[in-house]
């Protein structure tokens, strides 16, 4: 959309704005706009009917802010329009603020976040299926590697999918965000992190979230790192059993990252959206080294990496 039409589409739920600015970019195809008044901000959402609707967000939105979440506040929905006016949290999402005096702080929030979230009474949230789970990954196999970088899947990486889907299903299910990275968390002005993009929440493998917050896009993944972050989490969680959180943060991280490489290049292969595949090589390098004491790691997955490497050369 353009400025005007945002502008005007304020104006109709009665909030005049005089100025619209464009915010991030999302693989949805939700369109954010911050709309401002000389008093005040609110953020306007649009997203096009035909692709899909804003229920799943607004119901999820009531019952986070019903167990105390620090979630969005929904003012005005139009369903036929496509648009939410919602709650203006701020620019502080942590991609932006994060740093290393600030990151332990940050990251113990988050996690105490993930806890509420998890432990939250959300009304008829449905529950993933493992085929659903091993659908996606399947993307990695036909997007990531055969569309976007013309290499045949090794039969390795069915044995990883397999194993994937056999271990994720024995790990403990609850409410799961599904991209609980520091990209949809927001330090809010009390000094608290809200969550949002949260229209995807089911009842999922607990290792997904986790392996969001703690295995992050933008740094190397580092083991021991990971582990003590999992001793803070095991605490206020009530799961003492650190072997067992590992384990499903691993697999929970493995099916994350194939699903995320995937999507990125799916939306750039059928739609021509360089959405973020700047961090394509850093997902799969941390995709590698987290599972490389599965004995799954092959030439195939060093073959992928060196031609990721040069793909993204030539772009």
């Amino acid at each position: 959309m353009k400025e005007e039409e945002v502008l005007n589409l304020a104006k109709k739920f009665e909030f005049n704005a005089n100025e619209a600015f464009p915010l991030k970019d999302e693989a949805s195809g939700r369109e954010y706009w911050r709309i401002s008044s000389e008093t005040e901000s609110k953020i306007l959402c649009y997203l096009n009917p035909s692709k899909g609707n804003h229920g799943d967000f607004i119901k999820i939105s009531e019952s986070l802010l019903a167990n105390n979440v620090d979630a969005v506040k929904v003012f005005h929905h139009d369903e036929k329009m496509g648009v939410t006016i919602q709650e203006d949290l701020g620019d502080e999402d942590l991609i932006k603020i994060f740093n290393d005096d600030n990151k332990d702080s940050l990251i113990k929030k988050s996690l105490d976040l993930l806890v509420s979230i998890q432990q939250s009474n959300i009304e008829k949230i449905s529950k993933f299926s493992i085929e659903e789970l091993r659908n996606q990954m399947n993307l990695f196999k036909a997007s990531f590697c055969k569309d976007f970088l013309n290499i045949d899947p090794d039969k390795s990486l069915d044995r990883l999918i397999d194993s994937v889907c056999s271990n994720i299903q024995n790990q403990s299910w609850k409410n799961c965000h599904f991209d609980f990275e520091r990209r949809n968390l927001i330090l809010n002005k009390h000094g608290t992190i809200s969550v949002i993009d949260y229209q995807d929440m089911r009842i999922g493998p607990i290792g997904i979230d986790l392996s969001g917050i703690l295995v992050d896009h933008y740094y190397p993944y580092e083991e021991n790192n990971v582990k003590e972050y999992l001793c803070y989490y095991a605490d206020i969680s009530g799961t003492k059993d650190i072997s067992y959180l590992f384990e499903a943060l691993k697999w929970g991280c493995i099916q994350r990252n194939l699903r995320i490489l995937g999507t990125l290049t799916d939306l750039y292969v059928s739609q021509n959206r360089k959405f973020r595949l700047k961090d394509l090589p850093l997902i799969l390098e941390n995709t590698i080294a987290i599972s490389s004491d599965e004995n799954f790691i092959t030439d195939f997955f060093e073959e992928i990496l060196h031609a990721l490497k040069l793909k993204m050369s030539s772009l």
